[in-house]
This record gives C-alpha cells, structure tokens and sequence, in this order.
C-alpha cells in the first residue's frame, strides 16, 4: 500500500520493473480508465481502456488481445477480469481505493497463477475514501446503505494498517494467521528488512517541527494545512487562522512539500502522529509518545520515501542548489523583483541536476529563454563551474541529461505562486492576469507533468462531489454538458478546478 502521491511516476516505474509479463490497473471510474490508458500510451507503454460503456465488440477484442499478450496493460474498472484466467499476470495495480475488501481481495487473486513472483500495489488516499462514500449516499435501502459502509470502512481500515497485511485479510475471512512475519507484505518486509543506509537519514529535527506545528496550529488541521505553515505559506487560509504569526511558520520553507508529506505519514507510522477521521477531512493530532519525544533528544530514523520529482528534475546537488538560491537572492535584490522573476525553484533544482556548463546547454532548462541568457546566464554558468571541482565532478562543457520539455517563465511563476498557498485571486493580482489565465497556466503545468497542490482552492465537500460524478460521467470532456448535468449554481471555475484534481496522479 503506498500513498497516493505521484502516483503515475510510480506507476510506470511499476510497469517498467514487471518483466515483461502483464499487468491490470484498476481504476474507480470509465472515464479514469480512459484517461490513465491514454496516459500510458503516451508515455511508450501498451495499455488499453476497458469498461462497460464501450461497445461489445471492443471489450471482447481488448480482452482477447489481452489473453493473446498482444495489449500487455488493460487499464479497468471493476467490469474486467471474471473469467479471465491468464498465468502471466505480473502486477495488478489498484489506482484508486476499492470500495469493499472482497472485491480488492477477488482482484489481486488474478496476480501471479503461475505460481511466480508478483507485485499487487494499492494507491491510498483518503480522498478516494470521499469519492466512495459519496456514491454509497445514494442507496435508497437503509440496510444496503450501512452494509456497505461498513465493508468500505474495513478497506479503510486496511489502507491504513500498520501490522501484518496477510494477517489482516485471512481475518477478515476468518482464518487465523499466527506467525510474526508473513514475508510477503509491504509491512512485514520492511521489518525483516535492515534499512538501506543510503535511504535512511536521522529525521529527528524535522519530526520535531512536523509535531511542533501540528500543536501550534491546534490539532485541528490536516497534513496541507501543516505542510502550509511549516513551507512559510501566505495563503489566506493561513492568514486567517493567523498562523503566519506562529514560530514554526516557514521553518521547513526549503523542504518540499511531497517530502514534509512523507515525514507526516512516517510519524503516523511510528506512533509520533495520528489522524483523527470522524470528520469530513481527516486531522492530525501528536499522540502521547510524540509528546515525550518532543521533550527528549533521541535520534530518530526515517526513510526517503520520495520517488524523484514529477517534473523530470531527478536527483539534485543540494548545496549547489543552495548557491544557486543565495545568486538568485542577490541578483533579485539589485533588480528589487521578487526571487522567482529572475528563476523559479524548478528551473534552479534542474540546473543543480544537470550542472549546464556553457549557454548552448545553459538554454535546455526548463524555464530559460534568450533573454534570460543574456540577462543571468554568465553569472550562473559561472557558479556552477565554480561548484563543480569542488564536488569531485568531471563534467565537460555541455554535457547534460535530456531536460523535459520546456515550460514558459510565465507559467513557473504561477507555479511558484501556487505552491507557496496562493488563491486564483491573489496570484491574478500577483501577475497582472486573468483568473481564467491562471487556470490555463495549471492546466498547462501539468500537461508538463509539473506537481503542485491545489487542494485549498477546491470547493466545498458536497459541492465537490457532485462536479467530480458529473465529470466522471459526461463523455467527451466539455464542459458544457456538465453544467447542465448539474443543472446551474456551479461556475466554471470550480469545474475546471475540480478536474484538475482528479486529474492529478497523486
């Protein structure tokens, strides 16, 4: 079970490592076949859509392509796999949360028949947990109703366990697992497991301000909000709640916000932190035993759990990164701009990736044009030949790995904007645009495969709900006929919003 964060990333790095046998992707909705499949395909691999909206004739062709291995990865909803008895099976993936453990159960099973190593992956969000309960408040039959809410209150459950997943599923069925360690599941190998030392680090001040700024702000918010306060947000939600005037605002400003993510739901694990689910967003509140680690000073170790970054930045020299951010400073100073008109963070994290050594390569990074050659260029070229014998690198001139494709300045401003808290409204202000614009930015960034949160800018629960079915149920992806399923009260705005995040991998 893995958290839903850069959940495409790690999809395909799933596909890639299957070895060349096949692989089902579960998905929560037709729509979400569609565009995951479509996803896929982009990216080189042979996945084909499956559900129950096509026409006959091309769901019986899929599958016998399927059978036949010549369409290796069926993206599916739950109307795939009864009766399909293939051996090859090498990974069976559920992308969104099932809704009962019997179904997640009957779906994994078609993994590995052939009796050889397989892999079932379940991408957990809380989020998902909404999606589902939202469909089950439309059973009319009271005892249907609680009846399964009661089995999705168990996959929860599951998702969220912490012991023995084997153990857990046998005693759900009601049979008894009694061994320590099964030797299979995610959780008890990495207990027999001794952590890699290249992976592991001595997490223990960041835990102590992860835990500090959940109490400071109360015990009342969830892991965004934290995550807000500690990267020194000015989002309005911030503002209100006056927590820009806390000590732990910005105190974690330069740990990314995926990376604060992890460590949060390594202090759950750990039974530093816990979430408080009664509600219509689960809160996080430090239990007894964090309590008594923030009053001592033992190590504490944790793992970097993070895959490398969605926006093809990878792997980055952290003190270059940090020299590049102090140039950026000085230089943004003497122009009196703020930072991230001279560069934004992306492009600074992909420059300590790649380490451009003259202008040719210089103007591969992503947010880089001819003006900002000429304008900066010298001076950061020079900085990072400067860091580089240093390091111990022998990098000749020009030599680089292939950036992705570029995305505007313009964009990554926004992009900056955004990932700091900032709502549509202040970030139209900030950059003198539209707020029609700024949605057309987000859109654009993660066509570009750029991550960044936007849950503070979504609607209300019920509100957001209701645009998600409408969406999931609406061909052809205008959005006219969604306003009209929804019957008015609903902007285009919250529309555009609301698909951005269920189109967001993680």
């Amino acid at each position: 079970v893995l958290p839903k964060r850069r959940s495409f990333d790690v999809l395909t790095e799933l596909l890639s490592k299957r070895g060349g046998g096949s692989a089902i992707v579960y998905c929560f909705s037709r729509q979400g076949t569609e565009d995951l499949a479509s996803r896929l395909s982009g990216r080189g691999f042979g996945a084909l859509p499956y559900h129950a909206g096509l026409e006959d004739d091309v769901r019986r062709e899929t599958q016998e392509r399927f059978l036949r291995g010549d369409a290796p990865i069926i993206v599916a909803t739950i109307a795939f796999g009864m009766g399909v008895d293939k051996p090859d099976v090498r990974l069976v993936v559920h992308h969104d949360l099932p809704k009962s453990v019997e179904g997640y159960y009957q779906e994994t099973g078609r993994a590995g028949r052939d009796g050889k190593p397989s892999e079932c992956v379940l991408f957990y969000s809380y989020r998902d947990k909404i999606n589902q309960e939202y469909f089950i408040g439309q059973i009319e039959d009271d005892a249907q109703r609680q009846n399964a809410e009661e089995k999705l209150a168990r996959m929860v459950e599951y998702g969220d366990a912490a012991s023995c997943r084997r153990a857990f599923l046998l005693g759900y069925f009601g049979e008894e697992w009694t061994e320590d360690n099964c030797g299979a599941c995610d959780v008890c190998l990495a207990a027999s497991e001794e952590p890699d030392p290249a992976t592991t680090y001595d997490g223990a001040e960041i835990a102590q301000k992860v835990l500090s700024a959940i109490i400071r702000t109360g015990e009342r918010f969830g892991a965004n909000h934290v995550v807000a306060v500690l990267r020194g947000s000015r989002a309005q939600r911030v503002i209100r709640a006056r927590h820009d005037e806390l000590s732990v605002h910005g105190v974690a400003r330069g740990v990314p916000e995926d990376d604060l993510k992890d460590v949060i739901d390594q202090l759950v694990d750990k039974g530093l932190a816990a979430r408080r689910t009664d509600g219509d967003y689960p809160t996080l509140y430090v239990t007894d035993q964090g309590r008594a680690f923030l009053k001592g000073s033992d190590p504490l170790t944790l793992v970097r759990t993070s895959p490398a970054p969605a926006s093809g930045e990878g792997e980055f020299d952290l003190a270059l990164f940090e020299k590049l951010r102090a140039l950026r400073k000085k230089i943004a100073d003497e122009m009196n701009v703020p930072a991230f008109v001279v560069f934004g963070d992306a492009t600074l994290r992909q420059m300590a990736s790649h380490m451009p050594l003259d202008r040719d390569s210089f103007l591969q990074i992503s947010g880089v044009g001819e003006s900002k050659v000429q304008q900066h260029g010298d001076d950061f070229i020079a900085a990072i030949r400067d860091h580089a014998p240093a390091r111990g690198a022998n990098l000749p001139s020009g030599v680089m790995g292939a950036p992705r494709p570029r995305t505007g300045q313009t964009h990554l401003q926004t992009l900056e904007l955004v990932r700091e808290g900032s709502n549509i409204s202040e970030i139209a202000a900030a950059r003198g645009i539209s707020q029609q614009t700024v949605l057309t930015h987000f859109e654009r960034l993660m066509d570009d495969g750029e991550s960044f949160d936007i849950t503070h800018l979504l609607p209300p629960q019920h509100r957001y709900v209701r645009i998600a079915h409408a969406l999931r149920n609406t061909e052809g992806g205008r959005l006219k006929p969604v306003v009209d399923r929804l019957g008015g009260g609903y902007s285009y705005e919250e529309l555009r919003l609301v698909r951005l995040h269920l189109r967001q991998p993680g």
